[in-house]
């Protein structure tokens, strides 16, 4: 007798259902991966329209599935390529190999055709993205030239980090190029990498470092959810339930003992110190003050509401910075982001580059001054709830 087949995959989320008929004729689940269903050839098309009539309510059901596997889900997590048309600088250039070529966006990895970079030979070459602002970036990928020199980038470095010391090439190491074939792209996984600047450094003497494309990649959320703002988003201050300090009091002036640190999470963002709801430290060096959530949470961004009444440039370059570290005061943990300004009386949202693990956030000024925070909002998603597709 001749066998026909007919399969049908569905998939709920990540899980993908079997169902075949049984001796009834009734669908019944027999295990994961595909629906299987075999009819013999005489019954071929009676069998079809029964499955056909079957799959709406088969659909419902998995779709059932699917929702409650989804009702609590945070947004799916997408990457987006930040080097992509950045400012890129190099030591040198050979043979007409512009920095920028690195990041133009395109694979191409033929040198003459002007998609890569060339350094002159010489003692420790490198190459330097500016990203602009701070990222906690996920993964780096590195084109190498296809047409010939395959082993010269073989020992580069990548750094990544804030400091433009030495040109940045003593920023975090996060990876190591041990080879990449001849015009193939190797991604490299990274960790704790945070900063605003990715080094690819070449150690050595009479080096030639060429580059057919840079790619810096982080995770964000679902771009119609990060254009929005996080309570229209349907997130919840985090901060509000939390405890509050911060490394001193400022105990001179007029407002001497009024700025503490709970003032920063009372719900009110005016931005009077006088009214009491704006919190104040002492003039001293790297001023801090810090929220904990009790509980540990997947953060995507902070409000911050800067004082209105003086000292509007008293927040330029403070860090966000959020973790489940206290040590040195949770001021070593992941940056969220490092402000740039903010307006006197206004309030600025900072969406964290990736959703950062945390039951601390710290803002702390990284400089001597005074740190005054006016209210500091907390916007996430509970770790219990923090399921992706």
């Amino acid at each position: 007798m001749i066998r026909n087949r007919i399969s049908v995959w569905l998939k709920s989320s990540q899980f993908t259902h079997t169902f075949s008929p049984d001796s009834r004729g009734e669908l019944t689940q027999t295990g994961p991966l595909s629906l299987h269903i075999s009819t013999g050839a005489e019954a071929y098309q009676e069998r079809k329209k029964m499955i056909a009539s079957k799959l709406p309510l088969l659909m419902l059901i998995l779709s059932g599935v699917s929702g409650l596997l989804r009702t609590h889900a945070i947004p799916r997590l997408e990457e987006r390529n930040v080097a992509l048309g950045a400012e890129a600088v190099q030591s040198s250039t050979g043979y007409g190999g512009l920095a920028r070529y690195a990041v133009d966006g395109s694979l191409e990895t033929n040198y003459h055709l002007k998609k890569c970079t060339h350094t002159a030979q010489q003692d420790n070459p490198w190459w330097r993205v500016d990203l602009n602002r701070t990222y906690n970036i996920s993964r780096i990928v590195i084109t190498n030239r296809g047409d010939c020199c395959v082993e010269r980038i073989s020992g580069a470095q990548i750094r990544v980090g804030q400091s433009l010391r030495n040109n940045g090439n003593s920023n975090k190491k996060v990876a190591v190029i041990e080879t990449i074939l001849s015009g193939h792209s190797q991604s490299y996984q990274v960790q704790n990498a945070v900063g605003s600047y990715v080094n690819i450094f070449l150690p050595g003497v009479e080096k030639i470092l060429t580059l057919c494309e840079v790619q810096v990649f982080v995770a964000l959320t679902d771009a119609h959810k990060a254009s929005l703002l996080p309570e229209e988003a349907g997130l919840r201050n985090l901060a509000i339930k939390g405890r509050a300090t911060q490394s001193s009091l400022n105990g001179s002036g007029m407002w001497a003992g009024i700025g503490v640190a709970g003032n920063a999470i009372d719900g009110n963002r005016n931005s009077a110190l006088a009214k009491g709801s704006c919190t104040q430290t002492a003039n001293e060096s790297s001023p801090w003050w810090r929220v904990n959530l009790h509980l540990k949470y997947s953060i995507s961004a902070v409000a911050l509401t800067n004082r209105g009444d003086c000292c509007s440039d008293g927040l330029d370059g403070a860090e966000i910075r959020i973790g489940n570290s206290i040590e040195n005061e949770g001021k070593d943990n992941p940056i969220c982001d490092t402000v740039s300004s903010i307006p006197a009386g206004q309030t600025v949202y900072y969406n964290c580059s990736s959703l950062l693990e945390g039951s601390y956030v710290t803002v702390v000024l990284p400089r001597e001054g005074t740190l005054s925070l006016c209210e500091v909002e907390v916007f996430g998603y509970s770790r219990i709830y923090a399921i992706t597709e």
